[in-house]
């Protein structure tokens, strides 16, 4: 018996010319077998003869195809013409090699052929995909924060009790504005020494004006106006010390002012913020005794926010400097501007710092939020529902509409998200790709339930 020799396709598609019955893969196969001795009814033979598949095999050579079918598989066999000839295995071997020369033109037909009331019976549904400009890359948890510039912890400058408060927290707050008021005898020590210190210069420059003028008229020497000068010089010294002091103990430039033009001793200070922003946090009340540089308020510019993503170690090397990053729930953004150089111990995370751009209404300091990080891409990528997406030995597919039905085409998954799949490749600008009825595509695709 001679060896079995065996060709086949492992998927191709059935040319228009073989029976209507054959909807599903097609093996073309030749070999020898001694057990052949009957000889199917179909049109195949006869097709098979006219299509060049020559007639005088010996009975020992035949040549099939093999159609699978919903009901089991089917196997039309050519037998040899009554007159004998001796196999000729290269003529055969050129013959099957112009079959499948023939075949790849239709190989796999991937065009399901759908009409209006098909595609309404099966409730087909399309959408167009969305282009984007980035393909997602991980999800992580993150925290809003302020720059360190932006914000400021005012403390109690001296001792005292807390007598009266004017901010909430959450208010807005301009530069200068009273946030609350100390009663500190403390205070009355240090505006004596102010009103002490303006006093005598005050009897200083009056001194300098009289010998000014003295000197001018030829009245007095002029060592007698230059020890005048000197005091006088002194004296503004030790005033703008006193001065200098007051302030450090936190009274401002208006208080200081104001006292000087009053000459009235006050224990009460007035607490000021030194910027424009927002109270974030009230630390004391009203009655409350307080020690110097206790921490009364911290208050904040909310005109640029920062975002802390706790990102995990094994998706560090992924990241990249300006790496778009969308807040889940909001319609704010970021962009990368550092990658940690440290893990956490505790939760094996690495810091990625990133700065919130446009408007930040929507999300405070100190909020907790859920970030989606996105790579800018320099392909077409889009993204689709991931009902869409279909697999096949190993592949993945969606169906586009073309002319006459769908078309089971080929594409590159980017990144597959909770709801939705990113395709960079194998997809264009406003093609319509089915999202609904996709089972019963792929079934009519690859002949599941299919009938003779």
């Amino acid at each position: 018996m001679n060896n079995v020799l065996t060709f086949c396709s492992k998927k191709t598609v059935i040319p228009a010319w073989m029976p209507e019955s054959s909807h599903k893969d097609v093996k073309l196969w030749a070999g020898t077998s001694p057990q052949v001795s009957t000889c199917a009814t179909d049109k195949l033979p006869s097709m098979a003869l006219d299509s060049g598949i020559h007639a005088g095999m010996t009975d020992f050579q035949h040549l099939c195809i093999t159609t699978g079918v919903a009901r089991g598989n089917q196997n039309f066999t050519f037998l040899p013409a009554p007159h004998r000839r001796v196999w000729n295995p290269p003529l055969l071997v050129a013959l099957l090699a112009g079959i499948f020369i023939a075949l790849p033109a239709q190989a796999l037909q991937d065009l399901v052929k759908v009409n209006a009331e098909q595609e309404q019976h099966i409730g087909i549904r399309t959408v167009k995909p969305e282009a984007i400009s980035s393909i997602p890359l991980a999800r992580a948890p993150a925290r809003i924060t302020l720059p360190p510039q932006n914000e400021y912890i005012v403390s109690a400058a001296q001792a005292g009790l807390i007598s009266r408060m004017d901010v909430a927290m959450g208010m807005k707050i301009a530069r200068a504005q009273v946030l609350a008021q100390i009663q500190s005898p403390s205070l009355l020590g240090l505006q004596r020494d102010v009103l002490d210190a303006v006093t005598g210069f005050n009897l200083a420059q009056s001194k300098l004006n009289r010998d000014t003028t003295l000197l001018e008229e030829g009245i007095i020497a002029r060592m007698r106006f230059q020890e005048t000068q000197s005091d006088y010089e002194r004296h503004a010294t030790a005033m703008r010390e006193a001065e200098q002091v007051l302030q450090a103990a936190g009274v401002s430039d208006i208080d200081i002012q104001t006292l000087k033009q009053t000459r009235k001793l006050n224990s009460f200070m007035n607490v000021r913020s030194p910027i424009d922003g927002v109270v974030l946090e009230r630390m004391v009340t009203a009655g409350q005794r307080v020690d110097v540089l206790a921490p009364l308020f911290r208050i904040g510019k909310l005109d640029e926010l920062w975002l802390e993503i706790d990102m995990p170690q094994e998706r560090m090397n992924e990241v990249r400097m300006g790496d778009r990053v969308q807040i889940e729930n909001t319609n704010s953004t970021a962009r990368v501007t550092q990658i940690g150089q440290s893990v956490n111990p505790g939760s094996q995370s690495a810091l990625v710092r990133g700065i919130i751009e446009g408007k930040t209404q929507s999300i405070r300091p100190g909020q907790n939020v859920n970030v989606q990080i996105s790579h800018a891409s320099s392909d077409k990528p889009f993204r689709l529902p991931i009902a869409a997406l279909v697999h096949q030995e190993g592949k993945s597919y969606v169906f586009v509409r073309t002319l006459g039905g769908f078309t089971a085409r080929q594409v590159a998954v980017a990144s597959t998200e909770e709801r939705n799949v990113v395709i960079h490749e194998g997809l264009q600008n406003g093609e319509q790709v089915a999202v609904q009825g996709v089972a019963a595509l792929k079934a009519s695709w690859t002949g599941i339930g299919s009938d003779e």
